[in-house]
């Protein structure tokens, strides 16, 4: 803005300066005139009609990408993001910020500099912006990237406690957003140990949102997002939640190199990483102790409840789920009402205490897992739809039930098909 103004000040003085040498020449004669403003009053005229053209409108040179400062040059980080436009850059120096950041509609990178991470600390009130009509609770979120905004994000720690009685994220992409999460670490989401276990949610992070959850009057938002290289530690319900509404083109999602670490005081069912109306890449991730402390928590599928380290609930086709390490949850990799969704390959379990795969009422495949320890190794399971699944070259280990379990209920048949590699 200071650099426009200082272009106008110059056209102008321009201006005035090619009247004052008209108003001379004209005293000394038409003939004179012409002699002695020469190359000068054409420079004049050329003046002037840039400036005219500014006046008229001609668009202005394409915005330079600016440098912001927290808190050199803005106290706090949504201050910074108030200002900035779109493909600026803010760099928050360490130190803990608690606020609620939203970046709306802007293309920006955020970065963490200096020595130590800065924090961004939930306050203790946050913004609801969409409604969960599951659980009848508002959705809120500690730093939200929304409405078609495109943020890198890297060099944070986000971190609760979250308010009870809301369904809060430390980190949450909705709206056609997109958001490249790296080299972060999003802990304790989590309310007070006296919020009700049936109040009590936190989740770390979120791209896109189910239709359960109601955004300005619409069923579910979809999102897109690339998580590396980020740690999410102490959760109360999900670490990730990959989601998307279930009509339309469906989120787009990769999670790559993370670790996923559970625990919660208030009773819970937990999952590490979910994969819900999104096509994602869960790969690389080490993922461990989602273990169900709620009422009714225990080994059987189909009455009662389990945790699980990656969840695929109603997942999208095209999904893959490579090359995780997954152990002490209740069930490793658990893939429920996603018939024909994914790709599970190459994933090591380890010591799952129910299930090291287990494949729900839909048909499924997996191919080239190492699972050792726990009570069954893959389980096919069907209590809604028959269900069957195909196994390829599995190596499984040291379950102390079955390598692999058949369960099915209610007159539907599951079928596990086991072939070689």
């Amino acid at each position: 803005m200071a650099r426009r103004h200082i272009s106008l000040l110059i056209n102008i003085g321009t201006f005035i300066l090619f009247v004052h040498v008209m108003k001379r020449s004209s005293m000394k004669g038409a003939l004179k005139r012409s002699e002695k403003l020469g190359t000068r009053g054409a420079l004049a005229v050329l003046s002037v009609l840039a400036t005219v053209g500014a006046l008229v409108g001609i668009a202005p040179a394409a915005h330079t990408a600016s440098t912001l400062v927290v808190p050199r040059d803005y106290r706090t980080i949504q201050a910074a993001v108030d200002a900035a436009a779109s493909g600026d850059t803010i760099l928050v120096r360490g130190g803990t910020y608690t606020e609620e950041v939203v970046v709306s509609g802007k293309d920006l990178h955020l970065k963490g500099v200096g020595k130590g991470s800065p924090v961004i600390k939930s306050p203790t009130t946050l913004t609801p912006f969409a409604q969960d009509v599951r659980h009848d609770v508002p959705v809120t979120s500690v730093v939200r990237i929304a409405d078609g905004a495109h943020v890198h994000m890297s060099g944070f720690t986000v971190t609760g406690p979250v308010p009870c009685g809301q369904l809060a994220s430390g980190i949450t992409a909705l709206q056609s957003s997109s958001l490249d999460l790296s080299r972060s670490r999003v802990i304790d989401m989590l309310p007070a140990p006296s919020c009700p276990a049936d109040q009590a949610f936190g989740r770390g992070v979120t791209i896109g949102l189910p239709d359960f959850i109601q955004v300005d009057g619409t069923a579910g938002s979809p999102a897109s997002g690339r998580i590396t290289h980020v740690r999410v530690t102490r959760y109360q319900t999900d670490g990730f939640n990959l989601n998307g509404p279930s009509e339309g083109t469906p989120s787009q999602v990769v999670a790559k190199n993370n670790v996923v670490t559970g625990g919660a005081q208030i009773p819970t069912v937990q999952a590490g990483i979910v994969v819900g109306g999104a096509v994602a890449t869960v790969t690389g991730n080490l993922v461990s102790h989602a273990v169900c402390t709620f009422p009714g928590c225990g080994g059987d599928p189909t009455n009662e409840y389990q945790s699980s380290g990656i969840a695929v609930i109603g997942a999208a086709s095209g999904t893959q789920i490579s090359q995780n390490r997954v152990s002490d949850t209740d069930i490793g990799i658990y893939q429920v009402f996603s018939p024909n969704c994914c790709q599970i390959s190459r994933n090591r379990l380890t010591d799952n205490r129910f299930f090291g795969i287990a494949i729900q009422d839909g048909d499924g495949t997996t191919a080239h897992n190492e699972i050792t320890g726990g009570q069954v190794g893959i389980g096919v399971i069907a209590d809604a739809v028959d269900t069957t699944g195909i196994l390829r070259g599995d190596r499984i280990r040291r379950t102390y039930v079955a390598p692999v379990r058949e369960i099915q209920c209610c007159g539907f048949r599951a079928t596990a098909v086991v072939k070689p590699s």
